[in-house]
Formats: C-alpha cells, structure tokens, sequence
C-alpha cells in the first residue's frame, strides 16, 4: 500500500470542525450553541483505500452531511444520537453505517469517536474476491448491524485500529494491509447486504491444488503487504473454500499460514539482529505482527522461548 497521511488538528469553532471534515472527505454542517463547550478533536490517518479517525467532540453540538465513503461510527463515549434515511439509533457503544448518499444527522453530547472509512470499489474488490463472485454489488440494507455481537465485534475491531494509530504500528505496510482486511471483512460481515453470497463446496482434488497454489503464493510473497483476498485470488477459490482446504491440509486457516509464514521469517531475523539497535515492537510490526505482547506468545509457543530471550543470547 502507499504512504500514508496523517491530519492531527483542534478547534472550539463549528465552521472549523466542518472545514477539518471536508478536508478527510466529509461534507458536514456542525452547530452548537456559543455557551454549550463546543470543542473539536481529530486525529486522523488516511491511506487509499480506508482510514481511521479518532474524535473527541466536547460540549452539546448537532450535526448533518455526509461522508464520501463509507463510513462506520464507533462511538465509545458520550450520548449519540443519530437519523439516516429515516431509521434512528442511539449510536454510544453501538455502530452504524452511514453510506454515501444517505442523508445523516445527529445529536450528540460529549463524545469520543472512532470513525473507519472504507473506500467503496475497495470493498466491494475485497467482497468479490472473498465470495468468488465477479458481478457481485455491495449494497447495505440498514445502517444498523446484523446483531448486538456482530455490533460488538466491529467495535472491537475499530478499537484495534485505534491502537494501531497510537501505537505507530499503523505505518507499517504489511500492518496496514491486514488491518484493511479485517475491517473489511467485518463491515461485510457485521451489517446486512442486500444479497447473501453463496458458497460452494470443492471436491477434494481441487480443494488440494488450490491449497498448493496458495502456499506457494504465500511463500513467495510474505514479505509484502498481501491479505487473505489476495491469496483466495491466486488460488482461485473463495475465503471459505480456502480455509477448509488449509484446515483439512494443514489444521488451521489461511491466515494462519501466513502468520506461521511470517513468524519463521521474523525469527530468522531476531537471530541475526544486534540486540544494541533492535527493537523487538518495531520487528514484530516489520512482519505484521501489530501486537508485541501477542507477537511473543506466538514466538514463545513456536520457538519454546521468547523473543526477548534470542535477542539477549
């Protein structure tokens, strides 16, 4: 993936906090009244095909517009109200997707936000890859999720990605392309499409070359910032297809592999690196391994010792 940008401003000023959304591809109207603590704050990273925001808006404000792209509210504090195209929710601890051209307005008091953006031909690539369907539209039903799980499980995967943003691991290519991934799939997982993809099953002959052709891939390009979707397209199955194929052959999924892939290659690297000049966050994120803590779990249950351990040999 390319480089990324970062916007990191605040203001007390509505007709600022619009002119900041406008810059990140939203066209918004914020009002508040002049006594009722209006304050704006937006970190933002932008990448081509998604981006996370993290919002602090203090005081009573209301607001209405809406975003160019795709765009799932996470908002983890604070009352929220919000209306879209006629369905209303309260949106504190509950997503909801506001789609381009669906008329948006809220009501809101004091509140922390985490905004995902997901470009719309990016999503829906990653849809047709995944379900194996050439002609297949992503289209929404309803801007609320399927279910409270499925609504909890989204915010957990934006608060991932706010992690990330604050961590630095986000400018890390394969991070980046994997978190692309994962919100990806949630946001086609988490809220209703108007058509179900259908699945099929594969006979065991071809179950076992496509999980040939997608080891043979994952080999040769784990160094890059490839995803799921792009080994289910070199493979020439779907998501599903292929992580039955990598259970039944190799008992786990094909994310699995990739990780199991990864990890021999960062460990390859942790036993030649200068423990003066190596920072095991920094190595682990090199290998897409966001999550240090988890990273050394892994390791640990692989390698029967600790990253820390090898470097310090």
């Amino acid at each position: 993936m390319p480089d990324i940008t970062r916007l990191r401003s605040r203001t007390s000023d509505p007709a600022e906090a619009d002119a900041l959304l406008t810059a990140s591809g939203g066209s918004f109207a914020f009002a508040s009244e002049p006594d009722a603590g209006f304050s704006f704050d937006v970190d933002q990273i932008v990448d081509s095909s998604f981006a996370v925001g993290r919002y602090s808006i203090g005081g009573e404000w209301q607001t209405s517009g809406e975003f160019d792209d795709l765009c799932i509210v996470n908002v983890t504090s604070g009352s929220y109200g919000w209306e879209i195209g006629g369905e209303r929710g309260n949106g504190t601890r509950a997503p909801f997707l506001i789609r381009p051209g669906h008329d948006f307005a809220c009501e809101a008091v004091g509140t922390e936000i985490i905004n995902v953006f997901l470009s719309p031909t990016a999503l829906q690539d990653v849809a047709r890859i995944t379900y194996g369907d050439e002609d297949l539209a992503v289209v929404f039903d309803s801007a609320r999720p399927i279910s409270p799980r499925h609504s909890e499980y989204f915010l957990t995967a934006a608060t991932v990605a706010a992690e990330y943003m604050d961590s630095g691991t986000f400018r890390h290519p394969l991070v980046r392309a994997s978190l692309f991934y994962t919100l990806s799939i949630a946001a086609l997982k988490c809220f209703p499409l108007s058509a179900d993809p259908q699945e099929r099953r594969l006979s065991s002959g071809d179950q076992l070359e496509r999980y040939r052709r997608a080891v043979r891939f994952i080999e040769d390009h784990a160094s890059l910032a490839i995803t799921v979707a792009d080994i289910v397209e070199a493979a020439g199955a779907t998501a599903a297809q292929l992580d039955a194929a990598f259970r039944t052959h190799a008992s786990t999924t094909a994310r699995g592999y990739l990780n199991r892939v990864r990890l021999a290659a960062a460990h390859t690297d942790l036993s030649v690196s200068d423990p003066a000049t190596t920072d095991l966050g920094d190595l682990a994120a090199r290998w897409g391994f966001a999550d240090l803590d988890r990273f050394t779990r892994r390791y640990h249950e692989a390698y029967g010792e600790t990253p820390a351990q090898v470097l310090g040999r």
